[in-house]
């Protein structure tokens, strides 16, 4: 069904503070979660509130989150998550680059003592839009083997990149460096649908269509050996750089099996500091434009820019509202009740 985004964002603002995040906390995170959902990333959206108030009800997540610098050094800043919610340290950490990029033209930010800050995009597009360029990696709980092992070792650890384009549409790539992220295998698994043969190994280290066996192993990197060295870099730049946890000794946030400990990194670079910002931005529609009016391939009927599927997906969003499964929905009004809000979300009128 589909749901007013207003509707969703106010779900997600009550259940928040409900779990114990502090209105403002509440407000930023219910954002980011109905931004995931608007682009068809329900893995990053309001699905987590569930395994939100697990954690807060076994005593394993600290709100109201509080966020806070503990390094911050001319060009460079560590933030500490105060094992909160992910998303309000991703904002800070974010605040705080682009603050150092426009200072000095680079500003680089690791965080500490989180959990996941949800989708890496939309702190680097935050960033892109102040006239930037910005990167962003994140580590993960033990979901995928280095190339030729057979049990997980580092997580699906996300890279991110957006840049300014000077349009609503930025450049804007958000990766997994496995072939699929893990939410995708939980999702096909509460779906009962089977999955391609080459996302995963079962726990006897041979490919397989269960997700339910997929989620038992490991999954596949993306390019094969390529994969799996970026999600290497990303450990040990947001995990042992960054002072946080690394493989193989990140915790699941699905998991009631102590703090999580996950890491990121962030960097914004001010395009400003290296040439005239409208000068940028006709390079760029140049590109864009040749990149768009080149000869296609035969299966393509457009060719998009990174992160455009995703825009467009929430374009019409803000016109018909964000759909969710059914059972998504009633799990989600369950958990209302259960804080006792008389708010619900209902389909839109059609």
């Amino acid at each position: 069904m589909r749901v007013k985004r207003e509707d969703l964002f106010e779900c997600a603002r009550i259940l928040l503070v409900a779990a114990g995040e502090s209105p403002e906390g509440a407000e930023f995170v219910a954002e980011t979660f109905c931004k995931a959902d608007a682009r068809g990333i329900t893995t990053h959206g309001t699905y987590l509130l569930n395994p939100i108030f697990h954690r807060v009800e076994a005593n394993q997540l600290t709100l109201p989150t509080r966020a806070t610098a503990v390094i911050d050094n001319a060009g460079i800043a560590v933030v500490d998550g105060g094992d909160g919610l992910g998303p309000v340290a991703g904002k800070l950490a974010a605040d705080l680059a682009i603050q150092k990029a426009e200072q000095f033209g680079i500003g680089m930010v690791l965080i500490r003592n989180t959990n996941s800050v949800g989708s890496l995009a939309y702190y680097t597009e935050m960033i892109a839009r102040h006239g930037m360029v910005a990167l962003m990696s994140s580590n993960a709980a033990p979901s995928m083997a280095p190339w030729g092992g057979a049990e997980p070792f580092t997580g699906t650890n996300p890279i991110a990149v957006a840049i300014y384009t000077g349009r609503d549409l930025l450049f804007s790539a958000d990766m997994a460096t496995s072939i699929v992220a893990r939410g995708k295998i939980r999702q096909e698994a509460r779906r009962g649908n089977q999955i391609p043969a080459d996302w995963a190994l079962d726990a006897q280290g041979n490919k397989t269509t269960d997700p339910n066996e997929a989620l038992k192993g490991t999954l596949m990197p993306m390019g094969g050996p390529k994969g799996s060295a970026l999600a290497l870099a990303v450990d040990i730049l947001s995990g042992i750089m960054a002072g946080a946890e690394h493989a193989p000794n990140i915790r699941s946030f699905h998991a009631l099996d102590g703090k999580t400990g996950v890491g990121a990194s962030l960097f914004a670079i001010d395009i400003k500091k290296f040439m005239d910002l409208d000068e940028f931005k006709q390079s760029m529609d140049d590109y864009i434009s040749s990149l768009k009016g080149m000869k296609k391939a035969g299966f393509a009927k457009e060719i998009l820019l990174p992160g455009e599927l995703e825009y467009n997906r929430e374009v019409e969003c803000s016109k018909l509202g964000i759909s969710l499964d059914d059972a998504a929905v009633e799990a989600l009004n369950q958990m209302l009740e259960k804080a006792g809000s008389i708010f619900r979300l209902a389909a839109i009128s059609q």
